[in-house]
């Protein structure tokens, strides 16, 4: 999965009255809309632009994600004041958009428009369940997110770049505070994590304090090592350098220190409160949070017993799956004993030592670029950033997946990056291991998410956003339709790539079980071991993040099989006139949008070749 926090809003289509040809040719420019589009595209177009600007001065972190001009040397403020700020925005903004005719617009337009309506709906919505989604979690919070911005995206270019790092540190200690403060005000309205997240979240709030400056005669911090590399890189004099640094070791022990023992001491104190972990069920009005979590997470009006039901289903249909990949290895026995083998097995784990973590990294970029060698069989559209493999950096490996992807910077110049996190050898495992490329970088989230930054022809709102169903949908398509390119040649890979999908089935089922139907941690880790591959340990956090993250891990399967389902559709109503690498472009070049609109867009590229 692509790391957290994600962008804005979403999709985009052309004129219906192009040829197939010229479709595919204005596709892969990446153009506006076709010259016919209504002159009420213009100033709806700029009005989108002008709330984006204004979304943009409200958020900090994204004008140094995106590597805009201008200072950096802040921070969003979400406290209470700026929640309510928010929700009045949304209620304004909603109010300016009903003034636009969506019947005046062109198609693309009426894409953006009903886009921008669900965004600013969700905002409005939402605000009811502000205290029910975590503000600190053993998944995420300030704690986490302070280092792992600053280290991953602010760059340190000029003297000032390292200026406004080192006020960056300081100022996240007013960040820290307000999370504080949220956390307070949720547990207050009985909403606090499970008990379980708790030493997770201390032991990575201590990690960010360990060394130096923070302890003398120490290996340096993270933090402080990445000041001190960024600086020394500046062409500046030795005595400016020796004063930036000496300036960010003082904002860390005098101003950023005290904040994350204040944390610490807030943490320690607010676990004391909790003894249970139970699912989203236990909290305030939990069945419908938790219904509006599937809403938000999927794009559907599916109940928790039917995605449940669903989830069944599919994990018996990929049972059958399985069995016939274990007679293609020649495994004797049932499922359940080559999920042992896979568990267990010296042959399928890389050692547990610096030459085996090599292996993997080494492994993972021969996977990824056997697939960008072939890419133009698959698109037309090809992003320009490209891709690189890194292990976790050791001060968050407590609090990432086993492994995930960051994206890559909108001008292509920062590449995007598969993270691998080597800390525990037992979960990375070389069977799946394919299949996990596929889905986290080529062809899967780099593509899908390097394609919608670079894009020029949609507004910018739909560019910077995310949807679950979406793009964990697309990621998960890209498993299954690179078996269709002769990839997953040893059998064993193509084993791990239906334990994948499998994986994927059981999120279904143990992810309703928690929120709707009561179950344990103890009873959902003990159904994920009976019925999926995954390592013991591994299915263990997999289940603690789907305690404190209510509904994400629908949109992943729910995702594929909408894909699937609108690639079989367009294939039997266009015959030979399919053409696999147009329906990719057509996917991915509108942005990410929510499963009923990428129908719409799907049914009028259909349209358009049919025109032709």
């Amino acid at each position: 999965m692509p790391m957290l926090t994600r962008r804005a809003a979403l999709g985009g289509l052309f004129a219906l009255s192009a040829t197939a040809a010229a479709l595919d040719g204005v596709m892969a420019r990446m153009t506006m809309a076709a010259p016919t589009a209504p002159a009420g595209d213009q100033a709806f177009n700029a009005f989108l632009e002008e709330m984006w600007q204004q979304e943009l001065a409200r958020s900090p972190e994204m004008r140094t994600q995106l590597e805009l001009p201008g200072r950096h040397n802040a921070w969003t403020l979400a406290d209470e004041g700026h929640q309510q700020e928010n929700l009045r925005i949304a209620a304004d903004t909603l109010k300016r958009l009903a003034a636009f005719n969506i019947n005046t617009l062109s198609p693309s337009a009426q894409i953006s428009h009903k886009l921008f309506q669900q965004k600013l709906e969700t905002a409005i919505t939402f605000y009811r369940w502000r205290n029910h989604s975590f503000a600190v979690s053993h998944l995420g919070g300030a704690h986490t997110s302070i280092p792992s911005f600053l280290m991953g995206y602010h760059a340190v270019k000029t003297e000032e770049d390292a200026q406004d790092y080192v006020t960056r540190l300081e100022g996240a200690a007013t960040v820290l505070d307000i999370t504080v403060a949220e956390m307070r005000r949720q547990a207050g309205k009985g909403v606090l994590p499970p008990a379980f997240s708790f030493p997770r979240i201390l032991t990575a709030a201590r990690n960010v304090i360990t060394d130096a400056p923070f302890t003398a005669g120490a290996k340096d911090s993270p933090l402080y090592a990445d000041l001190k590399e960024k600086v020394e890189k500046l062409e500046i004099s030795a005595a400016r350098k020796r004063a930036l640094i000496q300036a960010g070791a003082r904002a860390l022990t005098t101003q950023l220190k005290p904040a994350y023992e204040r944390f610490i001491a807030a943490v320690t104190d607010l676990q004391g409160q909790q003894t249970a972990s139970n699912g989203a069920w236990s909290l305030p009005d939990g069945a419908d949070f938790y219904r509006a979590q599937i809403r938000y997470h999927t794009g559907l009006e599916m109940t928790a017993d039917e995605i449940h039901a669903l989830g069944l289903t599919e994990t018996e249909r990929l049972h059958g799956e399985l069995r016939e990949a274990m007679a293609k290895l020649g495994f004797q026995g049932t499922v359940q004993d080559f999920f042992h083998f896979t568990r267990t097995d010296p042959s399928v784990r890389f050692p547990d030592s610096e030459a085996g973590r090599k292996e993997y990294l080494a492994t993972a970029t021969a996977y990824i670029d056997g697939v960008k060698a072939r890419l133009n069989e698959m698109f037309t559209v090809l992003p320009k950033a490209q891709v690189v493999v890194k292990p976790v950096e050791a001060y968050r490996e407590n609090a990432t997946p086993s492994a995930f992807y960051e994206q890559s910077s909108p001008d292509g110049s920062r590449p995007g990056v598969f993270y691998a996190n080597l800390s525990d050898m037992s979960v990375q495992t070389r069977h799946d291991l394919e299949a996990l490329c596929h889905h986290e970088a080529l062809p899967g989230h780099h593509m899908q998410i390097a394609i919608s930054q670079e894009a020029d022809g949609i507004p910018t709102f739909r560019r910077f956003t995310w949807d679950t169903a979406y793009g964990e949908g697309w990621a998960m398509y890209t498993e299954r339709m690179t078996k269709e390119f002769g990839f997953y040649k040893e059998p064993l890979s193509e084993a791990g790539r239906v334990i994948s999908e499998l994986f994927r089935a059981g999120r279904l089922v143990v992810d309703t079980g928690i929120h709707a139907k009561q179950w344990t941690r103890e009873q959902a880790i003990a159904w994920m071991g009976e019925n999926t591959g995954n390592p013991l340990s591994d299915n263990e956090n997999e289940i603690e993040r789907y305690f404190v993250w209510p509904g994400q891990a629908l949109g992943y399967k729910i995702g594929m099989n909408r894909i699937l389902e609108l690639r079989a559709q367009a294939k039997a109503q266009l015959g030979d006139r399919f053409d696999l690498r147009s329906f990719h472009d057509t996917v991915l070049t509108n942005g990410p949008v929510t499963l009923p609109i990428l129908g719409e867009i799907i049914d009028q590229w259909i349209a358009s070749r049919k025109a032709a």
